[in-house]
């Protein structure tokens, strides 16, 4: 058995120093990233802006006043309160002077059949919008004033139907800084943008609700949300629909063209994933037990196998364990440098993913029981609506 565990452990070896070489690649040669020094798209052409907000009474402000210092001077902009309870609405009444902004009420009335409840905001918001591009971003977004005219010039000029991205994310609180980039490696891990970008590779859809960029033509053509009424995700839900529909699409990196703060306490982190992390593996507790023990593997190993060289497991072991953390620490060491993020918390890496692994679990045991909230609405996977 010695063998196979050498065999194991060496081809855990090789994949953290692929990892760490294919980062250094990447910083090195960067692919599918946009930035503010990339050209505009054509200052006519009409695009706007959509934002769902419910019970957003601490972001919309800020993301309002980002959306209007854009450098694109084509815009539209609507918001929809979707049956706020925290004082959104009073928010929304004092920023809607703007000519460019369009406010909607949403209400807060049962969800119709067959929806969930952020694809129903943002099919009624879209109603509204009178734009040949329709940028739909989460409330908790924050643009650069040059985002929304170089992503839609990305889109026009690749030919593309529709543009998502992943921007910068920011960290505030303990739990953000050990959380957070732990839950976004793995996502990124299993996401390689080289095919998540290449319409021949199927299985490999990705997109960010956060930022999602589509041309009238392109958003028509996949169904609309209506496509995506009964989706969590219903961003990864758009890109599979793209995929469905021949319609292509990029998922770039967009750090100097966005941020945004997901969650800002360990609550919210454990209620924000757990709605995700289960949907994210399809529901399927056969992809559930393979992240589990991809995981398990490639952040656990080297630090058990420490423990138990010390205590007396033998020296080979010792080592073996002392080879896959320094592997691990140094990869994501290369990471947090590259992502401008406080290396002090990359020593977090190996419980941080254990807590990781429990959220799994604890996703999987919602989804499938009581079901899984977020703003005060409760989802299950086959029903839908609210409840």
């Amino acid at each position: 058995m010695i063998w196979l565990l050498r065999i194991v452990l060496g081809l855990t070896a090789l994949g953290w120093l692929a990892g760490w070489l294919k980062a250094v690649h990447r910083k090195r040669h960067p692919r599918f990233v946009l930035g503010p020094g990339d050209p505009p798209c054509d200052p006519e052409l009409l695009v706007s802006v959509v934002i769902p907000a419910r019970n957003e009474i601490d972001n919309l402000a800020d993301c309002l006043e980002a959306v209007l210092a854009q450098d694109h001077p084509a815009l539209q902009v609507v918001v929809l309160d979707d049956g706020s309870t925290d004082g959104t609405t009073e928010v929304l009444a004092a920023l809607s002077d703007d000519p460019r902004v369009t406010v909607v009420t949403g209400g807060d009335a049962p969800l119709p059949e067959g929806w969930f409840g952020k694809p129903w905001a943002l099919e009624r918001a879209q109603r509204h919008a009178r734009g040949d591009w329709l940028f739909f971003i989460d409330a908790d977004v924050r643009l650069a004033p040059e985002a929304v005219s170089r992503v839609i010039a990305y889109g026009q000029g690749h030919e593309l139907g529709m543009v998502s991205g992943l921007g910068s994310l920011e960290m505030r609180s303990f739990w953000e800084r050990v959380l957070q980039p732990a839950i976004g490696g793995l996502v990124l891990a299993g996401n390689d943008l080289d095919k998540v970008n290449d319409p021949e590779a199927e299985g490999h859809d990705l997109a960010n609700g956060q930022l999602i960029a589509l041309s009238r033509g392109a958003y028509e053509r996949v169904g609309r949300h209506a496509a995506v009424k009964a989706d969590i995700l219903d961003d990864i839900g758009l890109a599979r629909a793209c995929r469905a529909a021949d319609v292509p699409y990029h998922c770039l990196y967009l750090r100097e063209l966005f941020s945004c703060r997901m969650y800002g306490s360990l609550r919210e982190i454990w209620e924000g994933w757990g709605k995700n992390l289960f949907a994210g593996l399809r529901y399927s507790w056969g992809n559930l037990l393979g992240a589990l023990v991809f995981t398990a593997l490639f952040t656990q190993s080297g630090p058990l196998l420490i423990v138990f060289g010390v205590l007396g497991g033998g020296g080979e072991l010792l080592w073996w364990g002392l080879g896959l953390t320094a592997l691990m620490q140094v990869t994501r060491l290369t990471l947090d440098l590259i992502w401008g993020l406080s290396p002090l918390y990359g020593l977090t890496h190996a419980p941080a993913n254990l807590a990781v692994m429990a959220l799994m679990v604890s996703s999987a045991a919602r989804s499938s029981g009581a079901g899984v909230s977020w703003k005060g609405r409760v989802y299950r996977p086959g029903e839908t609506g609210s409840r």
